[in-house]
């Protein structure tokens, strides 16, 4: 696959997945000792060590449109640069200061370097590509992710909740070393003949119904792909002994058939595309409706890999092909609400909600719920279907 990507886009392209690949390697190779580190080495609570992660969250997802609007204005290269430079700090902060007020501005400074350099680096992806070839780059860029997705956690068990200062401060400099890529990077800027506006991009946004929808029905699809970091590795560990095998299932499984799947949906519209990612996300509940079993979970996770194959690159080319190419950024930062939004929700009442029905022995009202919620953006995209020519479909 390497090669293929090498010799259809050529070493540009190729550069940027692999940035992909090492953003996400490093971020979950880091990441998992956060709360073991606050709670055991600094004896904090559970409670603080979720706020420092919820933090983290907020201060990334909450105004990544600020990030996107910024890399449009002065410059992606220049955005992904300061963007890296600030996650290394912020996250080399986490491991060598100790005070509460300390631990939450190098959390708020780590998060605002994934609001600098997210939403421009897919914005590079494609900037000078073919609209017919978005699709496929975003799903090359999902195998990328959902790669250092696995192979992260495993390096970091090199290391344990005592070495995490000094596992902080490898993570600092390997973002550090992520600005100096990019810098070598030849990127083409957006030639735009108008003056990036914020408040024009924002007007163009709110005025887009269609893209507005869409956008909306994509936070319960953030809602329920939160529960794989709450309620998902609970349940492993309850059948199992151990919650790890969960997220390697899933990420196993979109490696392996992400173009697959791109493929055999290629005729696919956008909306029927995201439909199909949610209906197969609810059918994968339905087995767990009678029995909570490791093959039942399985088949549920298999549901929730093919929603994330269909949904997540198809989401992302049609955000950019709503975009001006001089709003790229500021387009995908926006549509990154859907995650703030359903991200925040999944963690606030996700949790709660599986503990309640738990202690009241009605845990198969839970995947009714999550089923219900996978089916409800099917029929909100419909509205899109039924408005004559929409450019969504």
């Amino acid at each position: 696959m390497p090669w293929t990507i090498w010799k259809t886009y050529g070493p540009f392209v190729f550069a940027l997945l692999a940035i992909e690949f090492f953003v996400t390697f490093t971020f979950f190779m880091f990441v998992p000792f956060i709360s073991l580190y606050l709670t055991g080495e600094l004896g904090y609570s559970l409670l603080f060590a979720g706020v420092i992660l919820a933090v983290r969250l907020v201060s990334q997802q909450g105004v990544m449109l600020i990030g996107g609007y910024f890399g449009d204005k002065y410059g992606h290269k220049k955005m992904m640069m300061i963007g890296f430079l600030c996650r290394g700090v912020g996250f080399a902060g986490l491991g060598l200061v100790e005070t509460p007020i300390a631990l939450i501005v190098m959390a708020i400074i780590g998060g605002i370097g994934g609001t600098f350099f997210s939403p421009s680096l897919k914005a590079v992806l494609v900037s000078n590509q073919p609209k017919s070839e978005h699709k496929t780059l975003f799903a090359y860029s999902n195998i990328s992710a959902n790669a250092g997705t696995i192979i992260g956690p495993l390096f970091g068990t090199l290391f344990s909740v005592t070495q995490f200062p000094l596992l902080s401060v490898i993570t600092g400099l390997s973002f550090a070393l992520m600005s100096f890529w990019i810098f070598l990077v030849p990127i083409r800027s957006i030639q735009s003949t108008t003056k990036p506006s914020l408040i024009l991009g924002l007007t163009e946004i709110i005025h887009n119904r269609s893209f507005l929808l869409v956008v909306v029905a994509l936070i319960p699809f953030h809602f329920i792909y939160q529960q794989l970091f709450l309620v998902y590795p609970l349940i492993g560990f309850t059948l199992t002994g151990s919650g790890g095998w969960i997220f390697t299932v899933l990420t196993l499984l979109v490696v392996a058939c992400q173009m697959t799947v791109t493929r055999l949906s290629e005729r696919l519209s956008m909306v029927r595309s995201i439909q199909w990612g949610y209906l197969a996300m609810a059918l994968g509940f339905i087995p767990l409706f009678f029995h909570l079993h490791v093959i039942t979970v399985i088949a549920s996770l298999i549901g929730i890999a093919l929603g994330v194959m269909l949904i997540q690159p198809t989401f992302y080319s049609y955000t950019v092909s709503q975009a001006p190419a001089e709003r790229f950024a500021l387009y995908i930062g926006f549509s990154n609400l859907a995650m703030a939004i359903g991200g925040a929700l999944g963690n606030i009442v996700g949790g709660s909600l599986y503990e309640w029905l738990h202690s009241l022995q009605l845990l198969s009202i839970y995947w009714v719920i999550f089923a219900i919620f996978a089916i409800l953006p099917i029929f909100l995209l419909q509205r899109i279907l039924r408005t004559s020519k929409s450019p969504a479909n």
